[in-house]
């Protein structure tokens, strides 16, 4: 069986992970999307909240997902893909094929050469360890063969309450609206405490 691995944070998801979540599909007969359910909160960054993520994973995400997909939620995503592999490793017959997915920059970043060497051996000795940006580079450079589209701007976009920009960076068959609530909200609440403190002040 040929099984893809496929690794994203989705702060939030947006078209660019939903393109790799579509290829993967279509080149496998298995894709398990491994998704992060922390908060991701940093000094000058608007914030996404893992509850509001998995509520849109439930009201909007899981519903366009081809059939074929299996996700877990939890735990750290590109760990979840050395676990996989690191397990396929120890048994005794190497039967499946394992294809990874992610961006030409981040597959750089997250496996390493000595890091394939020490953790997916022997599958990656046998060729059934391989990465979808080496094989295919231009399917999977932003702008190139992949939308052009990243966490950080779709980040900004909420940061600058440009809905519209925000709405084309969605997947297709989603409610954009929807899911712009869901990740304003808290951040609108607390505008409004911080501005009803100011007037009582």
């Amino acid at each position: 069986m040929k099984i893809a691995l496929v690794p994203i944070s989705a702060k939030p998801y947006h078209a660019g992970h939903h393109y790799l979540v579509t290829k993967a599909a279509q080149q496998n007969d298995k894709v398990i999307l491994f998704v992060s359910v922390s908060s991701r909160q940093r000094k000058g960054e608007f914030p996404i909240f893992g509850d509001d993520m998995l509520r849109i994973w439930t009201e909007e995400l899981e519903s366009i997902m081809p059939a074929n997909v299996e996700i877990e939620f939890g735990g750290n995503p590109v760990r979840k893909v050395y676990e996989i592999i690191g397990d396929a490793c120890q048994r005794p017959a190497f039967e499946d094929t394992y294809v990874v997915y992610s961006d030409v920059a981040d597959t750089a970043t997250n496996y390493p050469q000595a890091h394939r060497e020490r953790y997916m051996q022997p599958l990656c000795h046998h060729d059934q360890v391989k990465f979808a940006a080496e094989e295919n580079p231009d399917d999977f450079m932003r702008g190139s063969g992949a939308p052009n589209i990243s966490g950080t701007r779709v980040r900004k976009f909420l940061e600058n309450e440009d809905f519209k920009s925000f709405a084309t960076a969605m997947p297709p068959g989603v409610n954009a609206n929807n899911i712009w609530n869901i990740l304003t909200h808290k951040t609108n609440e607390t505008l409004l405490r911080n501005l009803i403190q100011t007037i009582i002040s």
